[in-house]
């Protein structure tokens, strides 16, 4: 079977700044990947994670991803507005809106029809690459864990952990290989990737 090379990166929408996936395909499944990052660096954005707001709006712009390439467009808007208000500073306009997203994500038959079975991760593959345990699940279930955190820390829970649950872009070729095409895109989107520096942007 013929083999198609495919670069993913390191510019595209709703992708991590200077991330570049190169894939295998075969077919419509990746059967080899190889991941770099531009400057060949590997940053972690330490400034941001540990800023009240920032790290929040970090995440909301995770979510805003995710929900985009599902194409939940209303829902993504939301996770928009909430990530500016939280860049913005008003907590308490981004604590409505975000409480407002949970029960409308957790309403949607098209995200759990979009996400469900995306990158299904149970506890022997955290520990078999050094993930997360929010990892654990699917993208639904990671998109629904991130979203719950960031409400519980803007409406004054403070930080879920002490350490961001990002993962580390070095695991990606392991973690895409064997899937389709059609839901790689999903699957990154749904790890929190930050793997680049780079900073929060009002106009994504």
């Amino acid at each position: 079977m013929d083999v198609l090379h495919l670069p993913l990166g390191p510019v595209l929408p709703y992708w991590s700044a200077g991330l570049v996936l190169n894939c295998s395909l075969q077919g419509d499944v990746v059967f080899d990947a190889e991941v770099s990052i531009v400057d060949g660096r590997e940053h972690e954005p330490k400034s941001l994670a540990s800023s009240p707001g920032l790290r929040p709006a970090m995440y909301c712009d995770d979510v805003l991803a995710l929900l985009a390439l599902a194409g939940a467009d209303d829902l993504a808007a939301r996770a928009r507005l909430a990530r500016d208000c939280l860049l913005r500073g008003d907590q308490t306009a981004a604590r409505d809106v975000l409480e407002r997203m949970v029960r409308a994500v957790r309403r949607s038959w098209l995200l759990r029809w979009s996400l469900r079975g995306v990158l299904v991760l149970d506890p022997s593959d955290l520990e078999r690459h050094g993930l997360p345990a929010s990892c654990e699940g699917d993208a639904y279930d990671r998109m629904l864990l991130t979203l719950t955190r960031v409400r519980d820390e803007v409406g004054g829970a403070g930080p879920t952990s002490e350490d961001d649950d990002r993962v580390s872009w070095r695991s990606l070729p392991h973690l895409v290989t064997g899937l389709e095409l059609a839901t790689l895109r999903l699957a990154v989107a749904s790890l929190n990737l930050h793997c680049a520096s780079q900073a929060v942007e009002y106009d994504r």
